[in-house]
Formats: structure tokens, sequence, C-alpha cells
């Protein structure tokens, strides 16, 4: 049975918010942008990258000594891709679902697109032949190109971090096609409970030891397993926004994570617990008291954070590799996995991310300018 890799990373699309002031001793709830959205985000990426690079490099590579203390939790990319839902609920209300998916699509899949390219050339031309992605073809790399890793099973991830891509453009374009048709208000719940628990049910009852390719297809390939993280963001949003009682967001996020303990692999289903905790208080109390000396730091990663999600996996993990058979201490290998994600995410998003969302917002722009009517 294909499973979802054994990771946890992020492709979280940033969420739109305003600009915050830099000035008084906290993030003032009144600047627009609030610091607290941006406070979850670096947490669940510190673990994640935590997680990564000094327990999941060394168990999956032969050349990285074990830590005696490592992260092991994994929970950063469950707790992202909910943030992701819930500002995509809040974004989805305010454009056309076209305009709105175009836009989606612009931030997520440039950046996307170059990172497979720089990862696959760098891991190809630089990794020793032992290390597990030394073994990557041009059909592995076309096959990420067109986010086919989770469909076709003989098409190998050039970066496991990733499995988060095909989960959320199946999830955005299922957004867009229900808003596109009008389907709102009340009939929203029912759907969101449906693609909670009818994954739950498949895997529960039909799910054996040795189930049908087309099931788990269906099921995992197409994300649809994953699909309750994208939907406990939406529930958090209607809750803040009036439009679902606090007893149905308790009953409907308890069944979340049920999902989440039900679906491979195994996540702290308690830390998920503790970031759906964190978004409700985000989503309706007042904005965090942050003090003012970690604002500037925390609002960088959080803008970046796509960035490194996307390139801290498999370069982290060679570096890692490379450092150690240079002799070099475990603090001197995993500080260096982190700066050049830190590194390699600033650039991805500053010379692909940015610039090529700009870009395409403008022909979007014009394009709706130019339709007719």
């Amino acid at each position: 049975m294909r499973r979802r890799p054994v990771t946890d990373t992020a492709s979280a699309v940033h969420a739109v918010t305003p600009p915050v002031s830099d000035t008084g001793s906290a993030a003032p709830a009144s600047s627009g942008r609030r610091v607290s959205w941006d406070v979850i985000r670096v947490l669940a990426l510190i673990e994640i990258v935590l997680f990564h690079d000094t327990y999941l490099g060394p168990t999956a590579e032969p050349g990285i000594p074990e830590l005696p203390h490592a992260w092991t939790h994994t929970c950063g990319a469950s707790i992202l891709i909910m943030v992701s839902g819930y500002f995509a609920a809040v974004t989805l209300r305010r454009n056309p679902p076209g305009r709105w998916l175009a836009r989606r699509f612009a931030r997520l899949l440039p950046a996307y697109l170059v990172a497979v390219v720089v990862v696959f050339a760098v891991v190809k031309l630089l990794s020793p032949a032992e290390f597990s992605l030394h073994q990557l073809r041009w059909t592995d790399l076309v096959g990420n190109l067109f986010l086919m890793q989770q469909l076709l099973p003989n098409v190998a991830y050039v970066d496991l971090s990733w499995w988060t891509l095909p989960v959320q453009v199946a999830g955005f374009t299922a957004m867009a096609l229900l808003a596109s048709r009008r389907v709102g208000g009340r009939a929203v719940m029912p759907i969101l409970w449906a693609v909670v628990l009818v994954p739950v049910v498949i895997r529960e009852i039909w799910m054996g030891d040795h189930p049908s390719v087309w099931l788990v297809v269906a099921l995992e390939g197409s994300g649809l397993c994953m699909a309750h993280l994208l939907v406990a963001g939406v529930a958090v949003q209607r809750w803040a926004s009036r439009r679902l009682g606090t007893v149905h967001l308790a009953l409907l996020l308890a069944a979340v994570l049920v999902a989440e303990k039900v679906h491979p692999p195994v996540t702290s289903v308690a830390l998920v617990g503790v970031g759906l905790a964190l978004m409700c208080l985000a989503a309706r109390g007042p904005d965090w008291p942050l003090p003012a000396v970690f604002v500037t730091p925390v609002r960088w990663i959080a803008a970046r954070s796509y960035g490194i999600y996307l390139m801290h996996q498999s370069i982290g993990y060679l570096l890692e590799d490379r450092l150690a058979r240079l002799g070099c201490p475990s603090w001197i290998w995993v500080t260096g996995a982190v700066l050049a994600a830190g590194l390699l995410g600033w650039g991805l998003t500053a010379w692909v991310e940015r610039p090529a969302y700009n870009t395409l917002l403008r022909v979007i722009t014009r394009s709706r300018t130019l339709a007719p009517g």
C-alpha cells in the first residue's frame, strides 16, 4: 500500500495580511496584521526543521550519525496545512473562484517548480552513491514537476517534504469548484463532515493489509486522506466569523483529530490538537502581545516559510551527510543544515516566488480587466 511519506513539512500558502507596524513594545492588535498567525507558522516550521535535521535525516541516511537527543515528534505539516485552509477560506470569500484559484496557484507553483529542478540537480551532482536519493531518474524529475509523485508508485520523491503540494492543489481546486457552483451556507457543513469521515470509514473497513491499487490511488494518491487538515482550517474560519457554533466546531475538530490518528504516518495528535487550540485563539481572540524584539525575526521567517519548506529537507540531509563525513560534531552539521534552509528559502522567496507571483498577478488582473462584461 502506498502511504504518505514519513515526514512532516509544510507547503502552507502565505496568508495575505496587511503590514504590521514596527513601533511599540509589542505587536499591536490594531495594526491590521495579526502577529499571532506568524507565531503559529514559525513554531510549526521550527518543529519541521528540527524533526528532519535531528531525527529523520540521521534515521534515513547512513552517513549521518544518530543524535541522542533528537526531536522525534511530528506535527508541523499538519498545523501548517490547517493554517493554509483557514486563510484559503478567508480569501475565497473576497474573490471570484476562478481568480482566487489562479492567485493560489501563482503563489504555490512557480517556486515549487524551480525547487524541484534545483534540488534534483544538487542531489544528483553532489550526493555520494549511498545517499538515498542519488539514484533519482529523469522520470522522477518529470513526475515531481507534474505533481504525480503521490499518484504513481514508480515515481520517487525528489524531496519527501513535498507530499503536501498535491494535497493543497487538489483541495484548493475542490474549494474553487464548490464556490463556483455557489455551494455555501448550511450546505457546506455536510460536505466538510463527509470529507473527514468518509476516508476514515474507507480505511477502517476496506483498506486492510493488501488494499486494491485503485483504492489506494483514490484515497492516498489523490490526497483525500489528508483533506481533513484543510477542513479543520475552514471550520475554524467559519467559527471565527460566527457561522459555526462552538459545540459544532469542537465535534468536527475531534473528528479531524481521529482522522489524523487513523491515516499514516503516525503524528503527534496531541501536538496537532495544541495547534488547533492556538489557531482558535488567534482566530477569535486578541492578537498576542509578542515582545518587539521578536516581532521582526518572526515576521521574517514567516514571510519566507514556504521557501524554507521547499528547500530544507533533501539539501539539508546532503549537507549534514557531507559535514558528518568530514568529522564535524553534530551541532555543526545540524546548525549548518538549519542555516542553509534559511538562506536557500530566502533566495527562493526573493528571486522566484515573489517576482513570479507579482508577474502572474498582473496577468490575472489584466485578464479580468479585459474580460467582456
